[in-house]
């Protein structure tokens, strides 16, 4: 049996949602070396029997912290992806300096602090189209107002920059959608799942209920960030999603998924959240020739099953 060669990446944000379901899926030929700050993510990659994953605490946002880093792990880096950063909006409308020092300088130190990365995986946010209407790609206008929509697309910016400056070898910027699946248990489709599951009868939703959403199963994320990993296309920026949907839409077809009947009960809208009004044309799937494993439907009915699991 022929072993596959030994791929090294380092992953930022390794505590968060999206980076706890890459180090759990990613193949284990794999060589994680995984940054993380706040979470105790030691218990998770004992108990998981991680035997691929490297940890190392650090605080991105503090230059020392990120120079030691780069002294530990070395100074070139042939694979990064970038998770780190703030994902709280309300805290960006309420903090704004905060999310800009979470989302901008984390980045900015993380990088100065290597000589080289050879490829880099910046996870944006399809949040940097906010303020327009219908459907957005690439090439839309962005002139987004929400602090933590600014400083995802600031970050981008100085992805470019340090490629440019030679920092960077190659880069892939992904505008992403969203995502549910397990570690996510604070976001509102776990909720919802829940919810149905124990039978409520009614769910509340801010705003109206037009409010779109664009989600993917966190697994087919995985599966996107190895994709890019293995690509040999750089230097792009795409977006990363999958169906795009309304609020409303989103919770009549979860609970039709399950046989139930809801009712929904409208709420005014918060000050502190984005409420979208565009819809994410994706890309990636035509560039890097990729082909989701999971529908709505079928992710949704998986997720549901593992939290049921986990009880």
């Amino acid at each position: 049996m022929v072993q596959k060669a030994k791929i090294k990446v380092l992953l930022t944000g390794a505590s968060g949602f999206i980076g706890k379901n890459f180090l759990e899926l990613a193949p284990k030929y794999i060589e994680i070396i995984a940054v993380y700050n706040k979470s105790d993510l030691e218990k998770f990659v004992k108990d998981k029997r991680l035997k691929n994953v490297k940890l190392y605490k650090c605080d991105l946002t503090n230059k020392e912290d990120t120079r030691r880093l780069a002294e530990n792990v070395g100074a070139e880096i042939d694979n990064c992806i970038y998770l780190a950063g703030n994902v709280n909006i309300p805290l960006s409308i309420k903090n704004p300096s905060e999310d800009l020092k979470s989302n901008v300088i984390g980045l900015i130190n993380f990088i100065e602090s290597f000589s080289k990365i050879k490829k880099f995986i910046y996870m944006s946010s399809a949040a940097v189209y906010e303020g327009n209407k219908g459907i957005v790609t690439t090439k839309s206008m962005l002139s987004p107002y929400i602090p933590y929509s600014i400083s995802k697309l600031t970050a981008e910016h100085y992805v470019n920059y340090f490629y440019n400056t030679g920092k960077i070898d190659s880069y892939i910027i992904l505008r992403f959608g969203g995502a549910y699946g397990l570690y996510s248990e604070r976001k509102f489709v776990s909720q919802l799942v829940r919810d149905i599951l124990q039978n409520k009868k009614t769910i509340k939703v801010y705003g109206d209920g037009t409010n779109i959403v664009n989600l993917m199963y966190v697994k087919d994320t995985v599966k996107s960030l190895l994709a890019c990993m293995r690509s040999k296309k750089s230097n792009l920026i795409c977006n990363l999603g999958q169906d795009n949907m309304t609020i409303t839409q989103l919770v009549n077809r979860a609970a039709n998924i399950f046989d139930k009947k809801v009712k929904i009960k409208y709420t005014p809208r918060r000050q502190d959240q984005k409420y979208i009004n565009f819809k994410l044309k994706v890309d990636f799937n035509r560039i890097f020739n990729f082909e989701p494993d999971y529908s709505f439907e079928s992710g949704i009915r998986e997720f549901a099953s593992l939290m049921e699991n986990e009880n």
